[in-house]
């Protein structure tokens, strides 16, 4: 008698509850390596790049080996991104001061009017950054381009994106391993260790993927672009010859 006859077919290797199963132990061996390369701490945004290349391949059915996908973006990606998470936490920490200095200022002279100003701005330039750093290591993980272009991209999601239910989901998925060790203590470290980065990053993925389809050139797209610069080529070549 088969399996699915005795009512185990929820077994079989191509059933929903075994690829969800495969889902999640592919996402804790990606966290380990997400974690394993954080550790230098310079790293982490060739890791989060990385992370984020695998996560994309999955939401997209075309992943094959984590490890050796993962290990070949951190390899692609570790110059321009180590950059990219440099300046992140430099303009983050600037901004931090920024925000320490005026709250000083604030505490000393409450009614200061160009403080609270200038504090609001500071709100909304940290506001920008962290909604560009959403956005920054999965754009790196997925296009060629020069750090400025990338930076211009991510601002372009960012702030067009702001008050979409997708860039907002984005922003709170974030959070979720800072929510769960808020409340959950020390008891959430296990669970952060097995799938702090990746579990929402996958949410992440699912949610950035759709957005990110609509910069990518299909196939049938780009062999018609093909076609239109052959013939204009062509077409200018002839003017040539009428000219001469």
């Amino acid at each position: 008698m088969s399996s699915e006859g005795r009512g185990f077919g929820f077994l079989q290797l191509d059933s929903p509850f075994m690829r969800f199963l495969s889902v999640l132990a592919d996402l804790m061996i990606l966290n380990f390596l997400t974690l394993l390369c954080c550790i230098p701490i310079v790293t982490a945004g060739a890791s989060f790049s990385a992370m984020h290349y695998v996560l994309t391949k999955m939401v997209r059915n075309e992943e094959g080996y984590i490890g050796k996908m993962f290990f070949h973006a951190f390899k692609q990606n570790v110059k321009q991104a180590t950059v990219l998470w440099i300046g992140v936490v430099v303009v983050g920490a600037l901004l931090f001061m920024d925000w320490y200095v005026l709250m000083q200022m604030i505490a000393q002279s409450p009614q200061d009017s160009f403080t609270s100003v200038m504090l609001v701005l500071v709100y909304a330039a940290a506001l920008v950054v962290y909604l560009m750093a959403l956005y920054l290591f999965p754009i790196q993980s997925r296009y060629t381009n020069t750090i400025r272009g990338t930076l211009k991209m991510a601002f372009s999601m960012a702030v067009y994106g702001m008050v979409t239910l997708r860039t907002v989901a984005n922003g709170l998925l974030f959070l979720v391993p800072f929510g769960v060790l808020w409340y959950g203590g020390w008891n959430a470290i296990p669970f952060l260790l097995v799938f702090c980065f990746s579990a929402p990053g996958y949410v992440r993925a699912l949610l950035y993927n759709g957005l990110f389809k609509k910069y990518e050139t299909s196939p049938e797209e780009l062999e018609q672009q093909v076609e239109e610069a052959k013939k204009k080529r062509e077409e200018q070549k002839k003017n040539k010859k009428r000219f001469h």
